[in-house]
Formats: C-alpha cells, structure tokens, sequence
C-alpha cells in the first residue's frame, strides 16, 4: 500500500469513528461535494494537503489565509 493510500484510511477511520454524523446534520449536499471531487488537483497539492493534516502550525497559517481571502 503506498503513502498516500494508507493516510486516506487512516483518515477515513478516523472520520468514522469521532465524527459519524449519521442524520446528515451540516452537509453540504451532493453537488458541493461533487464539485469538490471533481477538482482534482496535482501532485504537490496532494502533498500539501498531507501535511497540513499534520501540521497545526500550517493548518492554523492556511486557516487564517483562507480568511483574509474572504475579506
């Protein structure tokens, strides 16, 4: 199994086990998450990505980018 194989089921047991949400209660709907599926980004994204749900320190700084954007 390669890297980023194991950390998605390592997050998706995750995601099952603390935050099984079974009533659907602040989904965003189907066509939001079929947008987000459909944006695939590259490599480094996915890197990025990987470590960010490692790193509190880079978490909180695209955090805190994400919201002076929506400013």
């Amino acid at each position: 199994m390669d890297w980023e194989t194991e950390l998605l089921n390592s997050f998706e047991a995750i995601v099952h086990r603390d935050f099984p949400n079974p009533h659907r209660i602040g989904c965003p709907g189907r066509d939001s998450l079929a947008g987000l599926a459909a944006c695939r980004g590259d490599a480094a994204t996915t890197l990025v990505l990987a470590h960010i749900r490692q790193c509190a320190p880079c978490f909180d700084e695209l955090r805190e980018l994400r919201t002076k954007t929506k400013l």
